[in-house]
C-alpha cells in the first residue's frame, strides 16, 4: 500500500530549501557588517567550503574551467529551517 503525501510538491520544497539558503546567505552578509571583531560574529559567519574546486581544460587558445562550491554557515542553516518553518503552513 503507498503511503498518500499530502498536497505540498516536493518541487515546492526544494524550492522553498533554496530560498532559505539565499535568506541564510543574506543574513549572513548582514552579521559580516557589525563593525569589529567579535566571538559573536565569528561564530555566526564562520564558513566551511565543500565541493569541486575546478576542472580545467586547457586548449592553448581557449581554456575551460568549470567548478562548484558549496560554503555552510550557521546562518545559512539557520535560514533553511526558517524556511521550512514557514514551508509547513504554506498549502
Amino acid at each position: 500500500m503507498a503511503v498518500q503525501r499530502k498536497d505540498k510538491k516536493v518541487g515546492t520544497l526544494i524550492l522553498v530549501v533554496l530560498l532559505g539558503i539565499i535568506i541564510g546567505a543574506y543574513l549572513n552578509a548582514l552579521v559580516l557588517m557589525i563593525p569589529g571583531d567579535n566571538v559573536f560574529k565569528t561564530f555566526f559567519t564562520y564558513t566551511i567550503p565543500f565541493g569541486l574546486n575546478g576542472i580545467d581544460i586547457d586548449l592553448y587558445a581557449i581554456k575551460f574551467q568549470f567548478g562548484l562550491q558549496f560554503r555552510f554557515s550557521l546562518m545559512s542553516i539557520i535560514g533553511v529551517f526558517l524556511s521550512l518553518y514557514f514551508f509547513r503552513w504554506y498549502k
